[in-house]
């Protein structure tokens, strides 16, 4: 059952409200007031719009030292948050996943037994 809520707005829409909050165009809280839509229905199209360019856009092969314009810091967060959760739900739900590596330990060394003569 659909809610009026997801009635509403189309995905051009949707796209358009997306693009003016990572364009600096427009803040979030604003859009939100003027659409009368609550701060984590915004946030879920931005996630989706963030999933559905990584998927369009993965590379087919990666191109080394080209970057492309700078983007704004809230973008960036959100894209390398996303690339974040999709890279660890590939390595699947059972991996292990630490936010620090690590730290490796040698072996310990067991006194070798004296031979006794």
């Amino acid at each position: 059952m659909k809610t009026m809520e997801q009635d509403r707005y189309g995905a051009a829409d949707k796209c358009r409200a997306v693009l003016a909050v990572w364009m600096e165009r427009k803040k979030a809280s604003v859009l939100c007031r003027e659409m009368e839509i609550s701060a984590s229905l915004f946030s879920q199209w931005q996630d989706r719009a963030v999933l559905g360019m990584l998927e369009a856009l993965e590379p087919r092969g990666t191109r080394e030292g080209m970057e492309g314009p700078a983007l704004p810091l809230q973008f960036k967060r959100l894209l390398d948050r996303k690339v974040r959760q999709r890279d660890l739900l590939s390595l699947g739900r059972n991996a292990a996943w630490r936010s620090r590596p690590a730290k490796i330990r040698p072996p310990q060394e067991t006194p070798s037994p004296v031979a006794v003569s």
